[in-house]
């Protein structure tokens, strides 16, 4: 049922009254539509007056929302009549309702009202404030001209109640915060920021007033001040009458810092205003602070710091944001006051009781100081030219407090025992974690200035700790040690201070024995340690022996398992020259490793992975026979037990097994590959023997390795259908497309094209496989390799079938995109192998493709285009080979359709992002000599004005292919599409 208009203010206030209480959401809306055309409406100055002296809060709140309303709909039209009534009637009922000690939410929205009066209507209201007190005190109906009162300000206010000037603070700030959001500089606004000027006498005098007054008034008034400074700091820096005025309330805010009831308040205010408007103080208000500091609040919070441990005081971010407001006084004067008292707090709050994130907050909130503190020294100090400033006082003072600060955070990071953790929850735990990770940044930022001091003394705790096998200190300082691991690796010259922990015998050997019952947190950031100093133990292969021993041993610890075989893993890879003495005890471990109940598929992949990038670095060939053998036992027990798992109808395990089985196999082959960094022989064909180059296909050992290996392919026969294990089939094929000699997984072309072979249109993942004998053409087209054209045909044939079998590329795109791309290899290497394909085939086949051109998919698309890119190319009247000739007939005979093609996609049809693929063939067909005719026909299809039509063709055509044909297209395709 609709809700019916009222006819009365009664009916008005009981549907205001409806609003606000819980009802169905249809009929809330029909009131809000209601009430909000009452309130736009002609009568909508009446109906706000009436409801305000309504006996229900809602529906006074309403009536004053009401007259802002209509004030901002219609202030800007009023004449100074009416204004001045409006106003004569909102100053009334402001007094009224304050005088009835009305709630808040009333008094707060007239306050809101009023100054919607002051910004939107078009008649100056002069001293605003000065009105509201003296209708306080004189009255409102009596009031005539404000500007004629001679009581002075702050006798005027010694008359009012609590409640009174409390009303007034909320107006004056409210007046503050709307202003704020007006620019000061807009011909608009000007007038009213002008009036602001001579509103902060008035201003400052009531906040003086109620600073000095009892209930809540002075926290009202700080509020209050607050936001008259946030006021002033964008629009008062070249108003130095108005600003002092303001300022001069420092000194009464401040005595409010020592007054109990209003301390949390102050310490608010002086915290953002320190944080937000340093400049607001001056130096005497500066030293006043600091005074404050050093004879009550400092301690204060000493004495809180040592009795009740750190737990969250108010104090700590003031000083805080002191300490960061005089930070260089802090730093170039150390023995300057403002230095003396702020820099013992800051470091006591460093040194309390508790673990951050649970009963320290203190802590964490320095963070945020000792970071600015760091980057300003560092700045100071690499800003010097001369070395000798290096060494002035407060250089060496700031390394002193550096250290300390240093001391007091390590201890800090110490991990909390069982017994805490055991009762944190979600919130303490994550703030533990920032806390540690906050640290993390600062100790870097530290490093820039302490160097090798900072390297010196983590090592030196580091060491101690595990002499006293004090193992949550050893942990604090191996993770503070990560903290600046890319720091200390940049300067190798770092490398003889971490000698001592990583020793035959130090750091490592200790882990590694399982026997000790070390905490798991310390042997977890001990395994990071060997992630992020990897690169010192590539220089230092006495380190390694210890390490990985000990990553090999933390396998079989669950929580340790991804984190070390990721970390052996890196360091194998890195270090591969410098542990081939070790490959054979590392099998062996690896062995343990598969038998142990924490043996998982991931850790199985890196290890085998790493082990194998050992066995890489091996020389001649023939000594990486044995350990491949050895890796390639393990893959080929999981196939047959996958292939067990299967036959015995348990599909799931098979698969898990099959799967892990060709990752496994697909990681020794990544491994296998010669790194990056290796360097190149540019005399290799001639130092190195062909015995040595072919031995993986010229030996018996060598050609048995690989034939292992084409046999782990076998797995497809009984999980073909799934498309992780056909995916990692492909990784391991390609693992050797990368090699330029021959190696044991360079595997012969025919793996690839019998594995193609055997896919359809529904085998999973054939995208994948299709991409595979992509770069096995890419692979046979490089200068310095073998032909292979027998195989590429095998490949197109099968190609063509999946296509054709597709019948539309929009039935499954993904293979469309991958079988095209594979006829885009075909040039120029082996366009003989598309040419000679019968007829039949061929024109179905270059149907297909002008099919995926027409196509919404983006990707067949790009391919499609692509492919006409270089058909086109090469039949470009500049080439004369059988092959050119071949292609120009071609294109003879599907000119038409391709240029027709090409007109419908930049007509519209394209979208904008594949504008430039489709102007790449456009290019190149514009440079034929029938392709102007091959243009117009379509070209005078499309619904565009004859002259754009031809000056699109003139300039497409005599730009012959041109880089500018790319714009010229742009700009017809967006007249076409009306953009």
């Amino acid at each position: 049922m609709a809700v019916a208009p009222p006819q009365s203010v009664a009916e008005v206030a009981s549907l205001v009254k409806r609003l606000y209480q819980p009802g169905n959401a249809t009929i809330i809306v029909q009131i809000q539509d209601q009430l909000q055309l009452l309130q736009r409406s002609g009568e909508g100055w009446q109906l706000a007056d009436a409801l305000l002296g309504d006996n229900d809060i809602n529906v006074r709140f309403f009536g004053a929302l009401t007259f802002t309303v209509k004030l901002n709909n219609d202030g800007a039209s009023l004449d100074e009549a009416t204004s001045q009534h409006i106003l004569q009637r909102l100053v009334s009922w402001f007094v009224r309702l304050v005088n009835a000690t009305d709630k808040p939410l009333v008094i707060r929205k007239l306050c809101s009202t009023l100054v919607t009066f002051f910004t939107r209507v078009p008649f100056a209201w002069k001293r605003p404030l000065l009105h509201l007190i003296c209708a306080f005190s004189v009255g409102p109906e009596t009031l005539e001209d404000v500007e004629a009162i001679t009581t002075s300000t702050e006798e005027l206010l010694q008359g009012l109640s609590t409640h009174q000037y409390v009303a007034l603070l909320w107006f004056t700030a409210s007046l503050a915060d709307e202003l704020t959001k007006m620019e000061y500089s807009g011909p608009k606004h000007a007038r009213l920021h002008v009036q602001m000027e001579g509103e902060i006498g008035d201003a400052v005098a009531l906040m003086r007033f109620a600073m000095s007054g009892q209930s809540n008034g002075p926290s009202v008034a700080l509020h209050c001040f607050s936001t008259w400074a946030t006021y002033a700091q964008p629009m008062w820096p070249g108003k130095p009458d108005a600003l002092a005025c303001l300022q001069g309330l420092l000194p009464d805010a401040m005595n409010l810092l020592m007054s109990e009831k209003s301390e949390g308040d102050a310490l608010t205010v002086f915290i953002d205003l320190l944080e937000s408007y340093t400049s607001f103080f001056d130096a005497q208000n500066l030293d006043r602070l600091a005074q404050f500091l050093g004879e009550v609040e400092g301690p204060r919070l000493q004495t809180h710091l040592a009795e009740e441990g750190a737990s969250h005081h108010g104090a700590g971010p003031f000083v805080i944001a002191y300490g960061i407001a005089v930070l260089q006084d802090i730093i170039e004067r150390p023995d300057h006051p403002r230095s003396q008292v702020t820099m013992p707090l800051l470091l006591s709050m460093l040194r309390g009781f508790g673990y951050p994130g649970d009963d320290d907050e203190l802590s964490g909130l320095t963070i945020e100081f000792w970071n600015t503190y760091t980057e300003t020294v560092t700045d100071l100090c690499f800003s010097e030219e001369d070395p000798s400033e290096l060494n002035t006082p407060w250089v060496i003072h700031a390394r002193q407090v550096s250290h300390e600060v240093v001391d007091s955070l390590w201890k800090k990071l110490y991990t909390p025992p069982g017994s805490i953790t055991k009762d944190w929850g979600d919130s303490e735990k994550e703030g533990f974690a920032t806390f540690r990770a906050d640290t993390t940044d600062l100790f870097s930022s530290m490093y820039v200035f302490l160097r090798e001091d900072m390297l010196t003394r983590l090592i030196n705790l580091a060491v101690e700790a595990l002499r006293e096998k004090s193992w949550r200190a050893l942990e604090a300082s191996i993770f503070s040690l990560n903290a600046i691991a890319d720091n200390v690796l940049e300067d190798q010259s770092s490398d003889r201070h971490l000698t001592s922990l990583f020793q035959s015998g130090g750091l490592y050997h200790e882990m590694g024995d399982f026997t000790q019952k070390i905490p798991v947190q310390v042997r977890k950031t001990a395994i990071d340690m060997i992630g992020n100093y990897g690169a010192y133990m590539e220089r230092h292969a006495e380190a390694l022996p210890d390490a990985l021993r000990f990553l090999f041993a933390s396998l079989a610890t669950p929580s340790f398992t991804t984190a070390s075989a990721k970390s052996i893993s890196s360091l194998c890879y890195t270090c591969r020259h410098s542990l081939t003495g070790e490959l054979d005890g590392f099998l062996a471990q690896y062995q343990n490793y598969l038998v142990s109940p924490t043996c998982e598929p991931y850790g199985k992949e890196k290890v085998i992975g790493a082990i194998a990038a050992i066995a890489q670095a091996l020389s001649p060939e023939s000594t990486k026979v044995r350990p491949l053998a050895a890796m390639l036992d393990n893959v080929e027990k999981d196939i047959a037990y996958a292939k067990e798992q299967m036959a015995g109808g348990d599909a799931e395990m098979g698969q898990i097994t099959g799967v892990a089985a060709l990752q496994c196999l697909a990681s020794i082959g990544r491994a296998l590959q010669v790194p990056d960094d290796v360097p190149i022989n540019l005399y290799d064909d001639d130092d190195t023997p062909a015995g040595q180059r072919n031995f993986w296909q010229t030996t018996e050992e060598g050609q048995s390795i690989q034939q292992r290996i084409i046999g782990c392919f076998s797995i497809l026969e009984v999980l073909g259908n799934d498309g992780e294990v056909v995916d990692a089939a492909c990784e391991v094929i390609r693992t050797g497309f990368t090699e330029t000699v021959p190696g044991p997984f360079v595997l012969p072309p025919s793996v690839t094209v019998s594995f193609l072979q055997q896919c359809t249109i529904s085998t999973p993942q054939v995208e994948a496989v299709l991409h595979t004998a992509d770069l096995l053409i890419v692979q046979h087209s490089r200068s310095d390799s073998i032909r292979i054209p027998s195989e590429i045909t095998a490949v197109f044939n099968h190609t063509v079938g999946l296509l054709l079998s597709l019948g539309q590329p929009s039935t499954d795109p993904g293979i469309a995109q991958s079988g095209i791309d594979i006829l885009v290899r075909l040039f120029p290497t082996y366009v003989a192998v598309l040419l000679s394909a019968t007829e039949d085939i061929l024109t179905q086949i270059l149907n297909f493709t002008l099919l995926a051109i027409e196509a919404a998919e983006p990707l067949p698309k790009r391919s499609a285009l692509e492919f006409w890119s270089r058909l086109l190319r090469t039949a470009s009247p500049t080439n004369a080979s059988d092959e050119a000739t071949m292609c120009s007939r071609i294109v003879d005979a599907f000119g038409q359709a391709v240029a027709s093609s090409f007109i419908r996609q930049v007509s519209g049809q394209a979208n904008r992002s594949e504008l430039d693929y489709v102007s790449a063939p456009l290019r190149v067909l514009v440079t034929l000599p029938r392709s102007k005719q091959w243009l117009e026909a379509p070209l005078w299809a499309v619904a565009q004005p004859d002259e754009v039509k031809n000056r699109f063709l003139l300039q497409v055509v005599g730009l012959r292919g041109g880089v500018k044909t790319r714009d010229v297209v742009r700009e017809f395709w967006v007249g076409c599409r009306g953009l």
